[in-house]
């Protein structure tokens, strides 16, 4: 009896022991003695029992503190520079592009300003006098004349003529084409003008001609008009001539003036005068008709 109770003495004390105890050190060394003692009761007792169910695990410590940022290390030495690599095909030259649609034809531009007209040139200078001829043969005798004072006054110079010659398109429909001055030697003479060149008219135009500003009346106008009704060719640009004497133009400088304007009882139109040609006036001194 006295056996058995120190036996179980021994691990009573080591265990209160264990609960008392706070250091780690000390827990482990009283863990092996309580085993020792444990292992010798066994012995005593007979066969070592099971092993015991495990304990729940504790709660985890806190975590420690963060460590200090360690030393940046040195750069590294640069490596050797790589190979290049193989190169690439060139791409073929593509097929030309297909020819883009036709632009629009642009519409005809406005026509240009009439140009001012030109300053007259300078009288140029007289020519030497010719060498006389040899003297002809005598000629038949004529028919007896008028008289002297007659002669004088019915005979006109056929030298005296002029023209006046332009390249210039006009889109004038109401007003002056061109003007000619004109130095008439006699005052019982008459005048010969005329027009040649290209005129067209969309509707209907009237050419005419003015002498010192005022259309002949003697006998009549010295005129032309264009009719045109052409769909689908509006102005039929066409060279075209008007000509007619004038009487009763005293002598002295004459202003010989081309009109343009609206044909009577008709819608003006537009008129072309000089279309991609030369145009004339043409003045000529005659003798005056015959009654």
């Amino acid at each position: 009896m006295v056996q058995y109770f120190a036996v179980f003495l021994i691990p009573s004390f080591f265990s209160g022991s264990l609960r008392t105890t706070t250091s780690p050190q000390q827990q482990t060394d009283a863990s092996k003695l309580k085993d020792l003692c444990q292992r010798s009761m066994l012995g005593f007792l007979g066969i070592p029992g099971s092993n015991g169910i495990p304990g729940v695990p504790g709660v985890p410590g806190p975590h420690g503190p963060q460590g200090r940022e360690g030393v940046k290390g040195q750069i590294g030495d640069k490596g050797s520079q790589g190979m290049p690599g193989p190169r690439g095909d060139s791409g073929r030259e593509g097929p030309p592009g297909k020819s883009g649609p036709r632009g629009i034809k642009g519409m005809k531009g406005q026509q240009g300003l009439l140009g001012m007209k030109g300053e007259q040139g300078a009288v140029g200078i007289k020519g030497a006098r010719g060498i006389m001829g040899n003297q002809g043969k005598k000629g038949d005798k004529g028919d007896k004349g008028e008289s002297a004072k007659a002669s004088q006054a019915s005979v006109v110079p056929q030298t005296n003529w002029k023209q006046c010659v332009w390249k210039s398109y006009s889109n004038t429909d109401n007003g002056t084409i061109k003007d000619c001055a004109f130095n008439k030697l006699q005052s019982n003479s008459a005048l010969r003008v005329s027009f040649q060149g290209n005129m067209g008219s969309s509707k209907c135009n009237r050419w005419y001609f003015k002498f010192n500003g005022n259309e002949c009346s003697g006998p009549m106008t010295i005129e032309a008009a264009v009719h045109n009704y052409w769909p689908s060719d509006p102005f039929l640009h066409r060279h075209r001539s008007f000509e007619g004497y004038c009487e009763n133009i005293p002598q002295g400088a004459v202003r010989v003036e081309l009109w343009v304007g609206q044909c009577g009882g008709v819608t003006l139109g537009n008129a072309h005068t000089g279309w991609n040609s030369v145009s004339r006036i043409t003045i000529e001194e005659v003798s005056r008709p015959q009654s």
